[in-house]
């Protein structure tokens, strides 16, 4: 089965979510932060990527999609997110152009488990 790496600081949504996904068979790895989740793509590459936006109380998930995305085009991302909340109606505006964040899936958090590894099992044959 395939590798998950899972990118979010709140560790109920880490355990709830990977539990959803190791029942489907798949391995989970999980980190916390930008630096640690580059590190850890770098290294031992996985087959698909869930990640927030928000981390730290930054945007720096944005910014990690972006990263991820320009060295590893194909892999796929979803983002699991409540960032319009926190974004401005102008930074929404300035942002919301095609493209914009190169994730795969874009959802807004509260997610359901069922959805996400709905998500996951449609991406995944991208990935193989």
């Amino acid at each position: 089965m395939a590798h998950i790496l899972l990118v979010d600081d709140d560790p109920i949504a880490v355990a709830t979510n990977t539990e959803a996904i190791e029942t489907l068979g798949h391995s989970v790895s999980s980190t916390s932060t930008t630096a640690e989740a580059i590190k850890f793509v770098r290294n031992d590459t996985p087959d698909l990527v869930v990640m927030e936006a928000v981390l730290g109380g930054k945007f720096g998930g944005l910014d990690l999609a972006r990263a991820i995305a320009a060295d590893y085009p194909d892999l796929p991302l979803i983002m699991l997110t409540q960032a319009d909340q926190r974004l401005t109606n102008h930074e929404l505006a300035n942002e919301d152009r095609e493209g914009w964040i190169p994730v795969r899936r874009y959802l807004e958090k509260p997610v359901l488990t069922d959805v996400l590894v709905d998500e996951i099992d449609h991406l995944l044959p991208e990935a193989e």
